[in-house]
């Protein structure tokens, strides 16, 4: 073998090494020949670029100037968590982007903080704005300044997480010294505003969730803004819900997400008068502008549900807990018509007073194929007040008025541990009525009960967690049914087979409500 011959195998099993080592590794690699030092930013930026500090951002700019524009092409991901930077790093990461706009392939983009990091410098906006490569954008505190940024994105999103600063109650306004924070630009609604702000998207994205949006402009004009590839959207901390808007902003939608920040809630006040008058103004304007075909899945508490006035026929309503009230739930089965219910995180206390049975009574509930509820024990009642046989008899004589074919339950026991999250052995620890109830609890017999109340289910499931002497485990029980992979029937099969593998997480034990 030549001397050439040779040279190039080492750098050849060099470049294998490099292509397996971790950072430090290939940073030394590099420094061992020009070949290797040429190669090795490929294998340092796949997994992308973290600027977590200030400092690394001139070690960044410098690293990235490099043979430039060879490296530009291997930064697919960039993750900026730095806030507001000095004005000479601001300067220095601007002229980077402003210089190399036509190299960089930056595919997914995060911006902690992004209103302190666009306020580093005037420029920066317009620098991050020519970056035309981005398809998923993450973005937290987006005010003023970041809102300009998605507004002048040249970039095509495909999926775009967006928590917007949140508009100050008029209190905090009035209150406050700092003129900047809270003047009329600053909050203007068309700053927290998706459906304004991703224009350059619309007819490429297709996930869309946002934190504290508001569509509620004041313009007395419709949205002419059309996303139609858009089939998945979050709403959290949501303005009270204005559905004309996400039915022509997303007219092809699939599934909804919902939920209403509680201070916004507070605006409609407790009588029950203010909630139904949203809901009617909800629906007048869908039937006034359009709304929906139909949906495949809503999730929301009963309240955000409720305010939304859907027309259309949605097939999974996921209805969150804890709060019920059968007037709102019997308005939302009624413009709905779901095959499939969920009831998500309801405290035991559902099931005293005979309401449960009074929920799933009448012919609203005709249309439901398939029922699924988790059930918290130890949430609202103390643990020494749950009476779980008493609860699952009411499960069952609630479910029995109904002709369901299709039936899961999830009994979430963390409500009840004396130690949130630490698995014991029954000799450790002394286990309340309701623990040792659930211990006991034979899945088979309750299985047999349930089916002999509801002639029609053929599938029943039943799953338990978060127990502290019992493994999470569940039990599938019924017909060999080879339900198709979309039947709102086999849900309760893949939630049980999942729900079952769920852990709190261990911060969960510090906190004083557990």
């Amino acid at each position: 073998m030549s001397g050439a011959a040779g040279a190039r195998l080492n750098v050849d099993i060099l470049l294998d090494v490099m292509a397996l080592s971790d950072n430090p590794t290939i940073c030394r690699l590099m420094r061992s020949s020009r070949e290797l030092y040429h190669e090795g930013p490929k294998y340092l930026l796949r997994r992308g670029v973290r600027l977590k500090k200030v400092s690394s951002v001139s070690s960044f700019v410098m690293f990235m100037k490099a043979e430039q524009p060879h490296r530009f092409q291997f930064l697919r991901r960039l993750h900026i968590s730095t806030g507001c930077l000095p004005p000479s790093d601001a300067c220095a990461l601007e002229q980077l982007l402003i210089n190399n706009e036509s190299h960089f392939d930056i595919r997914r983009l995060t911006i902690d903080h992004s209103e302190e990091f666009f306020d580093s410098s005037p420029g920066l906006v317009g620098a991050f704005a020519l970056i035309h490569t981005v398809t998923d954008l993450t973005m937290s505190e987006i005010g003023r300044r970041a809102s300009l940024f998605l507004e002048r994105s040249r970039s095509k999103l495909v999926s775009a997480d967006l928590s917007m600063v949140m508009r100050p109650l008029p209190a905090d306004s009035e209150d406050s010294d700092d003129d900047d924070d809270y003047d009329d630009d600053a909050f203007d609604a068309t700053i927290r505003n998706p459906i304004l702000q991703l224009h350059n998207s619309q007819d490429t994205l297709k996930t869309l969730s946002v934190e504290w949006a508001d569509t509620d402009c004041d313009l007395d004009v419709l949205y002419k803004e059309r996303y139609p590839n858009v089939k998945t959207l979050t709403l959290a901390s949501n303005e009270l819900p204005y559905t004309m808007h996400y039915a022509r902003a997303y007219p092809n939608l699939s599934e909804l997400t919902l939920d209403v920040a509680t201070r916004e809630l507070a605006e409609l006040g407790t009588d029950i008068d203010s909630f139904v008058e949203h809901r009617y103004v909800n629906k007048l304007e869908q039937m006034q502008h359009g709304t929906w075909e139909r949906l495949k899945a809503v999730h929301g508490t009963l309240i955000d549900q409720f305010l939304l006035g859907l027309l259309c026929e949605v097939e999974q309503v996921h209805i969150n807990g804890n709060f019920m009230d059968k007037r709102m739930f019997r308005s939302v089965l009624a413009t709905t018509r779901p095959k499939y219910v969920n009831f998500q995180g309801f405290d035991v206390d559902l099931f005293f007073d005979g309401e449960f049975r009074r929920l799933m009574r009448g012919p609203l509930l005709a249309p439901v194929r398939c029922f699924e509820i988790m059930i918290f024990f130890g949430g609202m009642l103390q643990p020494e007040e749950v009476d779980v046989p008493k609860a699952l008899d009411a499960l069952i004589q609630g479910i029995s008025q109904t002709s369901i074919t299709s039936f899961g339950v999830t009994l979430c026991c963390f409500g009840l541990q004396a130690e949130l999250g630490t698995k014991k052995t029954k000799a450790q620890v002394e286990l309340c009525p309701a623990e040792q109830y659930l211990h006991d609890l034979n899945f088979d017999e309750l299985a047999i009960r349930i089916r002999e109340a509801v002639p029609t289910l053929k599938t029943v499931t039943i799953s338990l967690i978060g127990h502290s002497t019992r493994e999470n485990g569940f039990g599938v029980y019924g017909d060999d049914v080879d339900y198709k992979p979309d039947a709102v029937e086999s849900l309760p099969l893949w939630h049980a087979a999942t729900i079952t593998h769920f852990k709190i997480p261990s911060f969960l034990n510090k906190l004083p409500f557990f």
